[in-house]
């Protein structure tokens, strides 16, 4: 069997990092004007970029598809595919597990001094959504969200004492947790909910 072969046959799997903190539906919070749901089925890829610009943007049309984002941005690409800005040699890229394995063969093809790295069993990602959810987060947030995180925009920065990675997408806010720090940040926000 080739490796193309045995990589179609392969169905990715999701592991919850709120796991047993969630409900059976996902829910970390669910009250009024307030939600916090696990987002499942995503996976993280971090490209590495060189100093050489024309090959980042080969590559990130060759192997996703799309433009790199400008400092502090997000793209949505197709199938909700999303790429963030993290610093000038560092892009995430959020897909789901099935495109993700559909593009893993380009993962090997790239230029010189570009890396792709998946980190996809690293964080988790809860989505927010409500009137309430700014009040939660200002609590033990240290950046300003409702004034500076405006849509299509992304920032790392800490929630509590753990390091987090959140961007806005519409009406919703996502935080991308290192699983190490998921029980710690969980813990906040849904102590802090029962205050709202």
């Amino acid at each position: 069997m080739s490796k193309k072969d045995s990589s179609e046959n392969i169905e990715p799997q999701f592991r919850s990092t709120f796991n047993p903190i969630v409900d059976e539906a996902g829910f970390l919070v669910n009250q009024d004007d307030l939600i916090c749901q696990e987002v499942t089925e995503k996976s993280l890829v971090i490209l590495r970029t060189s100093e050489d610009s024309k090959n980042n943007v080969k590559a990130a049309k060759d192997v996703f598809n799309m433009d790199l984002p400008e400092p502090l941005q997000m793209t949505t690409g197709e199938k909700d595919l999303k790429f963030f800005w993290v610093s000038p040699d560092e892009f995430w890229v959020v897909l789901s597990a099935h495109q993700k394995q559909q593009l893993e063969a380009k993962f090997d093809n790239l230029p010189a001094g570009i890396s792709i790295t998946d980190n996809s069993a690293a964080y988790g990602t809860l989505k927010f959504s409500g009137k309430k959810m700014n009040d939660l987060l200002s609590r033990w947030m240290s950046y300003d969200l409702e004034g500076n995180l405006k849509d299509a925009k992304a920032v790392s920065t800490t929630f509590g004492q753990a390091p987090v990675f959140v961007y806005r997408d519409k009406k919703n806010l996502f935080m991308m947790v290192r699983h190490s720090f998921s029980h710690y940040v969980a813990g906040l926000i849904q102590d802090s909910a029962k205050r709202i």
